[in-house]
């Protein structure tokens, strides 16, 4: 039997964001999908691109999903993030509360947090691909 080698986890963190992102993007204006949901998908994006830095920079972390402390440990490990990336901690509370509480307040919200979390992929991606 072939065995198949499996990509580095920072790629696979990176691409799981994305197909997260790309979730949002195609559903941001469906009316039938809660907003709620989508802010899921965008703080699961969020997550997982910190966590593809880090691991890319072979810093440990455990199941943390506290945007907030994978910021923390980011910067204490000196990567450099966006001036707007503690607004994106305003997401943690999706990972689990979020999907079953109506914590948003409006659309604006949304729009606002899609095009941050497209803007730190972005941002992602030049990193990893700056360091080949």
């Amino acid at each position: 039997m072939k065995t198949v080698d499996k990509p580095p986890i920072h790629k696979v963190f990176l691409m799981k964001a994305e197909q997260d992102l790309m979730l949002v993007r195609k559903n941001i204006d469906d009316d039938d999908i809660a907003e709620e949901t989508l802010l899921f998908h965008l703080q699961q994006a969020i997550e997982k691109a910190l966590k593809s830095l880090l691991s890319y920079r072979e810093i440990p972390f455990g199941k943390i999903h506290d945007i907030a402390e994978l910021i923390r440990l980011a910067e204490e490990n000196s990567i450099k993030l966006p001036e707007y990336i503690d607004e994106l901690d305003e997401l943690t509370p999706f990972a689990t509360t979020g999907r079953y509480d109506f914590p948003c307040d409006s659309v604006d919200d949304l729009s606002f947090f899609f095009q941050k979390t497209e803007d730190f992929l972005n941002v992602v991606r030049k990193e990893q691909a700056r360091n080949l």
